[in-house]
């Protein structure tokens, strides 16, 4: 009842502090929460781009000398032939001090009035010539309200001409960090996806230099770099710093790209596809490869290749299937990939039947979702590396156990072989005597001298052989210490441990057989001393089980037992026992009376 009562109390305490440090983390993960959220606030809406003022709605165009008709927002388009030029206008009724107009083209080429008046225009291109993506910022003369914007815009591909983006309004200032602000997030997630490639790479390095080759996480890693410097490719910041030739050449390039280390990846991940997975990995890696060569070469530019974007979807959806298809077969790795690429596929499809349909701008979502498919890839290559490295620790451990376990056997065999050897040695003068005690009839004293020999040979201590080395070198220190100290001992070892890690089996038994032996030694003299160790299976678990003679004290605090000893800072031996039970899984148990203690411990093996 005490027992009941004590657990009960530990239980109330424990739940107690578990309350406060639950309570003490939600309080502190509120108050960051609202505070990033409070702070990254002023990063989607920075103070200085209060003035900016979207221009979305209200225009007319005109394509081919056609009439301007209504257009419903500039973020969708008309289809239009490539090298047709289309002409957006509208009349500018805000007003804003020292105005400038933020226009984005994409892979075309823009000319804007004011109107009928020049204020910009691109320089002319060779037909055919890629005008590349571009953000111009265009100064607005003080009297411009209430007079006719009007854009021209042509691009020599189809796939892009026609197509419109925002048009905003604003100082030059405010402007400038709208663009900041809009980008400012995928800037943080660029930085944060180069690290993990990095880190990847790194740990794939580490790995390798620990005999643990994966040449599949090298892939991801690579992948992940790409994938981060593709991340703010559509975003305006990266317009700031690259000429519209390099922004084209960028962003298709890296997307292109980013599939050649990706598919790589599953390729090397599977264990059971791997041969139907090589179509995909020559296509996702052939395909970048031919583009830019095409590209240096001047044979077609990248934008074109775009129209071929189905095959590389086809590809992709190849890899999702055979990467469903390996998680059938328990592949591990795919188990936790499959989910998030499944993901970021359907993603992709989203954007894409939103680009090709002109129903709006593309948010590129399928990049945060292989984003997570990173974080995912990553978190299970670290768990990968420190259950390696600590394996190792653990062999290391091992082996460092074995060393000095065969050590010590090593000199108890000497021991006994010298104490043999000498029993060898008298053997003949032994025999002979008895041999002239028998010939003259002295019956009496020959017994006599066999009892003494019989004696001498009892001394020699006793061998132990059991298959497992931790097993028998503490059976064998047992028995040599309980030779010493005039303790009895019997051994029944019948079982060997499967999982049991060598030095938690060694902490184990040498802490019940100290606990045994010091029980035994504190005993006074006279009084029987013996320790009576079994070692059996009883499946699932492998059971030690070890009675010795003792005095009947014990020290307890709440029912539970503490040790038996009356100084402070004892009872780890009992405490580790347990905790080496529960780690696997299993029990221990004490029964007593007066005069015998039994510790049995049982461990799911």
């Amino acid at each position: 009842m005490n027992k009941i009562k004590a657990g009960l109390q530990k239980l109330k305490n424990a739940e107690r502090e578990t309350l406060l440090l639950a309570a003490l983390i939600l309080v502190c993960g509120v108050c960051i929460t609202v505070f990033l959220r409070f702070y990254f606030d002023f990063y989607d809406r920075p103070y200085t781009a209060r003035d900016v003022i979207d221009l979305s709605e209200g225009w007319r165009y005109s394509a081919g000398g056609s009439d301007p008709v209504p257009l419903e927002t500039l973020r969708t388009g008309p289809g239009l032939a490539a090298g047709e030029v289309m002409t957006l206008y509208r009349t500018l009724e805000e007003e804003t001090a020292n105005a400038v107009v933020l226009i984005r083209a994409n892979h075309q080429t823009a000319a804007v009035f004011l109107d009928g008046e020049p204020l910009y225009a691109d320089a002319p291109l060779p037909p055919g010539q890629n005008p590349g993506m571009a953000l111009h910022f265009i100064p607005l003369p003080a009297d411009y309200r209430g007079k006719t914007l009007s854009v021209e815009l042509i691009s020599p591909y189809a796939l892009y001409s026609g197509r419109t983006g925002p048009i905003l309004l604003g100082t030059a200032q405010s402007l400038e960090a709208f663009t900041l602000s809009q980008s400012m997030r995928s800037v943080i997630l660029m930085a944060m996806c180069l690290l993990v490639g990095l880190l990847t790479i790194a740990l794939t390095l580490v790995q390798a230099l620990f005999g643990s080759r994966r040449p599949e996480n090298l892939a991801i890693g690579a992948f992940a770099v790409v994938w981060a410097l593709y991340y703010v490719c559509t975003e305006y910041i990266v317009f700031l710093f690259f000429p519209p030739f390099w922004m084209s050449a960028l962003s298709l390039g890296l997307y292109f790209l980013f599939q050649g280390p990706l598919t790589l990846y599953f390729y090397l991940s599977f264990r059971h596809y791997k041969k139907w997975m090589l179509p995909a990995v020559i296509l996702h890696n052939g395909f970048p490869a031919a583009a830019i060569l095409l590209q240096i070469a001047g044979v077609t530019d990248l934008p074109r290749l775009l129209n071929l974007n189905n095959l590389l979807l086809t590809g992709l959806a190849y890899t999702v299937v055979l990467a469903a298809l390996e998680a059938v077969k328990r592949n591990r790795v795919m188990l936790f990939a499959l989910p998030l690429l499944s993901v970021a596929y359907i993603s992709m499809l989203m954007n894409f039947s939103i680009f090709y349909a002109r129903h709006g701008v593309p948010p590129y979502s399928y990049r945060d979702s292989y984003f997570l498919l990173i974080l995912c890839v990553l978190g299970y290559n670290i768990q990968q590396f420190f259950r390696l490295y600590y394996r190792g620790q653990q062999e290391n451990e091992t082996l460092a156990l074995q060393h000095r376990l065969a050590a010590d056997s090593n000199e108890r065999l000497k021991l006994h072989l010298q104490e043999v050897g000498g029993l060898k040695h008298e053997m003949r003068n032994h025999l002979a005597a008895l041999q002239t005690y028998l010939r003259d009839g002295r019956y009496g004293e020959a017994e006599g001298y066999l009892e003494k020999y019989a004696g001498q040979a009892a001394a020699v201590t006793e061998g132990v052989h059991h298959e497992h080395y931790i097993i028998n070198a503490l059976a064998g220190e047992l028995l040599h210490r309980a030779e010493e100290a005039g303790i009895r001992t019997e051994l029944h070892l019948k079982a060997s441990p499967v999982r049991v890690t060598g030095p938690d089996l060694y902490s184990l038994l040498s802490n019940i057989l100290n606990n045994a032996l010091e029980a035994c030694a504190r005993l006074p003299e006279g009084e029987e001393r013996f320790i009576r160790l079994s070692v059996i299976r009883r499946e699932p678990y492998f059971t030690v089980i070890c009675t010795n003679s003792w005095n009947g004290r014990l020290r307890s605090e709440n029912g539970v037992i503490r040790s038996a000893k009356e100084e402070q800072g004892h009872g780890y031996g009992l405490w580790t026992i347990k905790r080496i039970a529960e780690a696997y899984n299993g029990l221990t148990g004490t029964e007593y009376n007066r005069h015998t203690f039994t510790l049995t411990a049982a461990l799911r093996d």
